[in-house]
Protein backbone atom coordinates (compact mmCIF):
# COMPACT_ATOMS: atom_id res chain seq x y z
CA UNK A 1 0.00 0.00 0.00
CA UNK A 2 1.07 3.60 -0.50
CA UNK A 3 2.70 5.21 2.55
CA UNK A 4 1.01 8.00 4.51
CA UNK A 5 2.74 11.19 3.33
CA UNK A 6 1.93 14.87 3.13
CA UNK A 7 -0.01 15.83 0.04
CA UNK A 8 2.76 18.23 -0.88
CA UNK A 9 5.13 15.26 -1.28
CA UNK A 10 2.87 13.15 -3.48
CA UNK A 11 4.00 12.50 -7.04
CA UNK A 12 1.19 10.05 -7.82
CA UNK A 13 -1.65 12.49 -7.29
CA UNK A 14 -3.05 15.21 -9.51
CA UNK A 15 -3.94 18.32 -7.53
CA UNK A 16 -5.98 21.03 -9.19
CA UNK A 17 -7.23 24.44 -8.17
CA UNK A 18 -9.72 24.26 -5.28
CA UNK A 19 -12.14 26.35 -7.27
CA UNK A 20 -12.40 23.68 -10.01
CA UNK A 21 -15.46 21.39 -9.87
CA UNK A 22 -16.78 23.37 -6.90
CA UNK A 23 -19.90 25.40 -6.38
CA UNK A 24 -18.95 29.01 -7.16
CA UNK A 25 -21.09 30.12 -4.20
CA UNK A 26 -18.75 28.32 -1.81
CA UNK A 27 -15.46 30.01 -0.96
CA UNK A 28 -13.13 27.07 -0.55
CA UNK A 29 -9.97 27.18 1.57
CA UNK A 30 -6.60 25.97 0.28
CA UNK A 31 -5.40 22.63 1.67
CA UNK A 32 -1.68 22.80 2.45
CA UNK A 33 -1.07 19.36 3.99
CA UNK A 34 -2.69 16.09 5.06
CA UNK A 35 -2.26 12.33 5.01
CA UNK A 36 -2.56 10.20 1.88
CA UNK A 37 -6.14 8.85 1.50
CA UNK A 38 -5.93 5.07 1.18
CA UNK A 39 -8.39 2.34 0.23
CA UNK A 40 -8.94 0.33 3.47
CA UNK A 41 -7.70 -3.23 2.79
CA UNK A 42 -10.66 -4.87 4.53
CA UNK A 43 -13.07 -2.95 2.29
CA UNK A 44 -11.13 -4.01 -0.80
CA UNK A 45 -11.48 -7.63 0.25
CA UNK A 46 -15.20 -7.13 0.99
CA UNK A 47 -15.59 -5.54 -2.47
CA UNK A 48 -17.06 -2.34 -1.05
CA UNK A 49 -16.98 0.73 -3.26
CA UNK A 50 -19.04 3.84 -3.79
CA UNK A 51 -19.49 7.55 -3.14
CA UNK A 52 -19.25 9.31 0.22
CA UNK A 53 -20.68 12.85 0.57
CA UNK A 54 -19.50 14.89 3.54
CA UNK A 55 -20.01 18.35 5.01
CA UNK A 56 -16.77 19.86 6.29
CA UNK A 57 -16.56 22.75 8.75
CA UNK A 58 -13.24 24.53 9.39
CA UNK A 59 -11.96 26.78 12.18
CA UNK A 60 -9.71 28.92 9.99
CA UNK A 61 -6.72 26.59 9.88
CA UNK A 62 -7.91 23.03 10.52
CA UNK A 63 -11.00 20.82 10.70
CA UNK A 64 -13.72 21.69 13.20
CA UNK A 65 -16.15 18.91 12.22
CA UNK A 66 -16.99 16.43 9.45
CA UNK A 67 -20.56 15.18 8.97
CA UNK A 68 -21.61 12.32 6.70
CA UNK A 69 -24.48 13.19 4.38
CA UNK A 70 -24.47 10.02 2.27
CA UNK A 71 -22.41 6.86 1.85
CA UNK A 72 -21.47 3.45 3.16
CA UNK A 73 -20.62 3.65 6.87
CA UNK A 74 -17.20 2.01 6.60
CA UNK A 75 -16.11 4.05 3.57
CA UNK A 76 -17.40 7.18 5.30
CA UNK A 77 -15.33 6.42 8.38
CA UNK A 78 -12.16 6.13 6.27
CA UNK A 79 -12.94 9.42 4.50
CA UNK A 80 -13.63 11.20 7.79
CA UNK A 81 -10.37 10.03 9.31
CA UNK A 82 -8.46 11.33 6.30
CA UNK A 83 -10.18 14.72 6.24
CA UNK A 84 -9.39 15.26 9.92
CA UNK A 85 -5.68 15.35 8.99
CA UNK A 86 -6.14 18.27 6.57
CA UNK A 87 -4.47 21.61 7.37
CA UNK A 88 -5.37 24.80 5.51
CA UNK A 89 -3.83 28.11 4.63
CA UNK A 90 -5.27 30.78 6.99
CA UNK A 91 -8.86 31.65 6.03
CA UNK A 92 -12.19 32.71 7.44
CA UNK A 93 -13.92 29.74 9.12
CA UNK A 94 -16.26 28.18 6.60
CA UNK A 95 -18.30 25.11 5.67
CA UNK A 96 -18.30 23.25 2.36
CA UNK A 97 -19.16 19.92 0.71
CA UNK A 98 -16.60 17.35 -0.36
CA UNK A 99 -16.98 13.98 -2.08
CA UNK A 100 -14.82 10.86 -1.83
CA UNK A 101 -15.16 8.29 -4.62
CA UNK A 102 -13.89 4.76 -3.89
CA UNK A 103 -13.63 2.62 -7.03
CA UNK A 104 -12.40 -0.94 -7.58
CA UNK A 105 -10.96 -2.00 -10.94
CA UNK A 106 -12.50 -5.44 -11.42
CA UNK A 107 -10.80 -6.11 -14.75
CA UNK A 108 -7.41 -6.30 -13.01
CA UNK A 109 -8.44 -8.10 -9.84
CA UNK A 110 -5.71 -9.39 -7.51
CA UNK A 111 -6.07 -12.93 -6.15
CA UNK A 112 -4.31 -13.45 -2.84
CA UNK A 113 -4.75 -14.75 0.70
CA UNK A 114 -3.32 -11.51 2.12
CA UNK A 115 -5.70 -8.51 2.34
CA UNK A 116 -2.74 -6.10 2.47
CA UNK A 117 -1.30 -7.30 -0.82
CA UNK A 118 0.57 -4.36 -2.50
CA UNK A 119 -1.67 -2.29 -4.71
CA UNK A 120 -0.81 -0.08 -7.68
CA UNK A 121 -3.99 1.95 -7.57
CA UNK A 122 -4.20 5.72 -7.95
CA UNK A 123 -5.38 8.77 -6.04
CA UNK A 124 -6.56 11.96 -7.74
CA UNK A 125 -7.06 15.02 -5.54
CA UNK A 126 -9.16 18.03 -6.48
CA UNK A 127 -8.95 19.62 -3.09
CA UNK A 128 -10.90 20.31 -1.08
CA UNK A 129 -13.99 19.43 -3.13
CA UNK A 130 -13.21 15.94 -4.44
CA UNK A 131 -11.01 12.88 -3.84
CA UNK A 132 -10.94 9.89 -6.22
CA UNK A 133 -9.38 6.67 -4.89
CA UNK A 134 -9.01 3.75 -7.30
CA UNK A 135 -7.72 0.35 -6.26
CA UNK A 136 -7.58 -3.13 -7.77
CA UNK A 137 -10.20 -5.54 -6.53
CA UNK A 138 -8.71 -8.03 -4.06
CA UNK A 139 -10.25 -11.51 -4.16
CA UNK A 140 -9.30 -14.13 -1.54
CA UNK A 141 -8.43 -17.44 -3.18
CA UNK A 142 -7.51 -19.44 -0.06
CA UNK A 143 -11.00 -19.98 1.41
CA UNK A 144 -14.61 -20.28 0.31
CA UNK A 145 -16.39 -16.97 0.95
CA UNK A 146 -19.74 -18.80 0.66
CA UNK A 147 -18.95 -21.43 3.28
CA UNK A 148 -21.97 -22.09 5.48
CA UNK A 149 -24.44 -20.18 3.29
CA UNK A 150 -27.61 -21.69 1.90
CA UNK A 151 -26.96 -21.48 -1.86
CA UNK A 152 -29.59 -24.00 -2.89
CA UNK A 153 -31.95 -23.08 -5.70
CA UNK A 154 -33.89 -20.94 -5.82
CA UNK A 155 -31.28 -18.63 -4.28
CA UNK A 156 -32.73 -16.85 -1.26
CA UNK A 157 -32.00 -14.00 1.15
CA UNK A 158 -32.95 -14.74 4.78
CA UNK A 159 -34.20 -12.08 7.19
CA UNK A 160 -32.33 -12.59 10.45
CA UNK A 161 -34.09 -9.61 12.03
CA UNK A 162 -36.37 -6.74 11.06
CA UNK A 163 -36.51 -3.56 13.16
CA UNK A 164 -38.46 -0.34 13.36
CA UNK A 165 -37.03 2.39 15.61
CA UNK A 166 -34.73 -0.13 17.24
CA UNK A 167 -37.49 -2.60 18.20
CA UNK A 168 -37.96 -6.02 16.56
CA UNK A 169 -41.04 -6.22 14.32
CA UNK A 170 -42.50 -8.83 12.03
CA UNK A 171 -40.66 -8.83 8.71
CA UNK A 172 -44.06 -9.04 7.05
CA UNK A 173 -44.48 -5.36 8.01
CA UNK A 174 -41.73 -4.45 5.50
CA UNK A 175 -42.17 -4.04 1.76
CA UNK A 176 -39.01 -4.93 -0.16
CA UNK A 177 -38.18 -4.02 -3.76
CA UNK A 178 -35.00 -4.34 -5.81
CA UNK A 179 -34.03 -1.78 -8.43
CA UNK A 180 -31.39 -1.75 -11.18
CA UNK A 181 -31.67 1.16 -13.60
CA UNK A 182 -35.29 1.33 -14.78
CA UNK A 183 -35.99 -2.24 -13.63
CA UNK A 184 -37.89 -2.49 -10.32
CA UNK A 185 -38.88 -5.93 -9.00
CA UNK A 186 -40.86 -6.92 -5.92
CA UNK A 187 -39.26 -10.30 -5.12
CA UNK A 188 -41.28 -13.32 -4.12
CA UNK A 189 -41.39 -13.69 -0.34
CA UNK A 190 -41.28 -16.97 1.58
CA UNK A 191 -41.87 -17.90 5.21
CA UNK A 192 -41.11 -21.42 6.38
CA UNK A 193 -41.05 -20.27 10.03
CA UNK A 194 -40.45 -17.06 12.02
CA UNK A 195 -36.71 -17.82 11.91
CA UNK A 196 -36.60 -18.89 8.27
CA UNK A 197 -38.15 -16.28 6.04
CA UNK A 198 -37.01 -13.80 3.41
CA UNK A 199 -37.24 -13.44 -0.37
CA UNK A 200 -36.20 -15.29 -3.51
CA UNK A 201 -33.48 -13.54 -5.51
CA UNK A 202 -34.93 -12.58 -8.92
CA UNK A 203 -32.97 -13.99 -11.86
CA UNK A 204 -32.76 -10.48 -13.35
CA UNK A 205 -30.49 -9.47 -10.44
CA UNK A 206 -27.80 -12.09 -11.00
CA UNK A 207 -26.12 -10.08 -13.76
CA UNK A 208 -23.29 -8.73 -11.58
CA UNK A 209 -24.52 -5.12 -11.51
CA UNK A 210 -24.92 -3.07 -8.34
CA UNK A 211 -28.52 -2.70 -7.24
CA UNK A 212 -30.67 -0.46 -5.04
CA UNK A 213 -32.80 -1.81 -2.19
CA UNK A 214 -36.10 -0.08 -1.43
CA UNK A 215 -37.40 -0.74 2.10
CA UNK A 216 -40.75 0.55 3.31
CA UNK A 217 -42.65 0.15 6.58
CA UNK A 218 -45.33 2.13 8.44
CA UNK A 219 -45.31 4.93 5.90
CA UNK A 220 -41.51 5.42 5.91
CA UNK A 221 -39.44 4.54 2.87
CA UNK A 222 -35.74 4.58 2.02
CA UNK A 223 -33.84 3.67 -1.15
CA UNK A 224 -30.47 2.19 -0.16
CA UNK A 225 -28.24 2.66 -3.19
CA UNK A 226 -25.31 0.86 -4.80
CA UNK A 227 -25.35 -2.48 -2.97
CA UNK A 228 -22.85 -4.99 -4.34
CA UNK A 229 -24.64 -7.86 -6.17
CA UNK A 230 -22.62 -10.52 -4.35
CA UNK A 231 -24.56 -9.59 -1.21
CA UNK A 232 -27.82 -11.05 -2.58
CA UNK A 233 -27.58 -14.15 -0.40
CA UNK A 234 -27.20 -15.15 3.23
CA UNK A 235 -28.67 -13.38 6.26
CA UNK A 236 -29.78 -9.75 6.31
CA UNK A 237 -30.99 -7.41 9.05
CA UNK A 238 -33.22 -4.64 7.74
CA UNK A 239 -34.83 -1.67 9.43
CA UNK A 240 -36.05 1.89 9.50
CA UNK A 241 -34.99 4.25 12.28
CA UNK A 242 -36.19 7.72 13.27
CA UNK A 243 -34.41 10.42 15.27
CA UNK A 244 -33.43 10.21 18.04
CA UNK A 245 -31.96 7.07 16.52
CA UNK A 246 -32.45 3.87 18.50
CA UNK A 247 -29.55 1.83 17.10
CA UNK A 248 -27.63 0.24 19.97
CA UNK A 249 -24.39 0.82 18.09
CA UNK A 250 -23.52 4.09 16.26
CA UNK A 251 -23.90 2.81 12.70
CA UNK A 252 -24.23 6.25 11.17
CA UNK A 253 -23.34 9.89 11.78
CA UNK A 254 -25.62 12.33 10.03
CA UNK A 255 -26.75 15.93 10.15
CA UNK A 256 -29.09 16.86 12.98
CA UNK A 257 -31.61 17.76 10.27
CA UNK A 258 -31.99 14.07 9.34
CA UNK A 259 -34.93 12.38 11.07
CA UNK A 260 -35.34 9.05 9.27
CA UNK A 261 -32.98 6.38 7.90
CA UNK A 262 -33.38 3.00 6.28
CA UNK A 263 -30.65 0.38 6.58
CA UNK A 264 -29.64 -3.16 5.68
CA UNK A 265 -26.88 -5.07 7.46
CA UNK A 266 -25.21 -7.92 5.58
CA UNK A 267 -24.57 -10.34 8.45
CA UNK A 268 -22.50 -13.08 6.80
CA UNK A 269 -19.58 -10.92 5.64
CA UNK A 270 -16.42 -10.36 7.66
CA UNK A 271 -16.82 -7.79 9.05
CA UNK A 272 -20.57 -7.31 8.90
CA UNK A 273 -21.54 -4.47 6.55
CA UNK A 274 -24.22 -1.82 7.03
CA UNK A 275 -25.62 0.17 4.11
CA UNK A 276 -27.99 3.04 4.89
CA UNK A 277 -29.81 5.93 3.29
CA UNK A 278 -31.86 8.91 4.44
CA UNK A 279 -35.59 8.24 3.97
CA UNK A 280 -37.15 9.42 0.71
Amino acid sequence: MLPRLLFAMLAVCAITSPAQDANPAEKLPMVKSGEMPLYPPVLRSAQIEGEVDLRVTTDGSGIASVEVEYGNLLLAKAAQENIKTWKFEPHEPTSFSTVFFYHLEKESATYSCKPDVPDNGSVVLKLPARVDITSHLWIPDCHDANEGLDLSEPLRVFFAKCEFDGAPVSCEKFTIRLQSGSLIVTPTRFKESDKKQGFVVPKEFRSGKNFDLIVEARGARATIREIYPNHLKGDWRIGIDHAPFKEQTPVYRVSELVHCLGFVEILWTEPGLINWRVCD
